[in-house]
């Protein structure tokens, strides 16, 4: 059985399903009402990184906004393209750190959604990731990540995060921190909780 990897989770046959279906069970109206806020006006270019099942980013194509979905595993590409069929959303086979794919694009974001991925980057990987993210949004436009907070799950490729990280990364980048939101886990695991924040690159006077 081929197993295939995003950054160091593994996705492997009925497991990426079964993943798939766990997501789903999830509404993004529910995991994303508190900063909903801060989205760009639709039609939007959005890019989700570590899209998975593509739950979000076919919510966000039903809202107007033009998606880049990106996810390595093809468990869980085929499965997001086969749940959510959608001319609005665009499926390539991409991660981070490096983001290459998106790069030989030459696109570029008003907003950028990472949702549940941050801890499966390897903390040394994460100055280049972030300095990737930030270098691929439009000025003024929105960074949206969420962060695990508690145990890692070392078994699925999980390392610890913090929000202490984070700004240090967005203030050495020139991004500005415009809200950090406290929340319980969706899936009601009493270990875990979540922070998201919402950063915002400066706007260099063109848009």
């Amino acid at each position: 059985m081929t197993m295939v990897r995003l950054m160091n989770r593994p996705y492997e046959g009925d497991d990426g399903c079964s993943l798939a279906a766990q997501y789903e069970a999830v509404h993004p109206d529910d995991l994303h009402k508190d900063v909903m806020s801060h989205f760009p006006a639709a039609p939007a270019s959005v890019l989700d990184i570590g899209a998975g099942s593509g739950r979000d980013a076919a919510w966000l194509a039903d809202k107007g906004y033009t998606v880049l979905a990106v996810e390595p595993s093809e468990t869980m590409r085929a499965e997001g393209a086969r749940l959510h069929p959608d001319a609005r959303i665009t499926w390539l086979s991409d991660g981070l750190p490096g983001l290459d794919g998106v790069f030989r694009l030459g696109a570029s974001f008003d907003l950028i959604l990472l949702s549940a991925v941050w801890q499966h980057v390897v903390p040394g990987d994460r100055p280049r990731a972030f300095r990737k993210m930030i270098t691929l949004l439009k000025p003024g436009g929105t960074l949206i990540l969420s962060l695990r907070l508690g145990p890692p799950d070392t078994s699925r490729g999980m390392h610890p995060v913090s929000v202490e990280e984070i700004v240090r990364l967005a203030q050495a980048h020139g991004a500005v921190v415009k809200a950090e939101i406290g929340s319980d886990d969706q899936l009601g695991r009493s270990e875990i909780s979540w922070s998201t924040l919402v950063l915002k690159l400066p706007d260099d006077g063109t848009g």
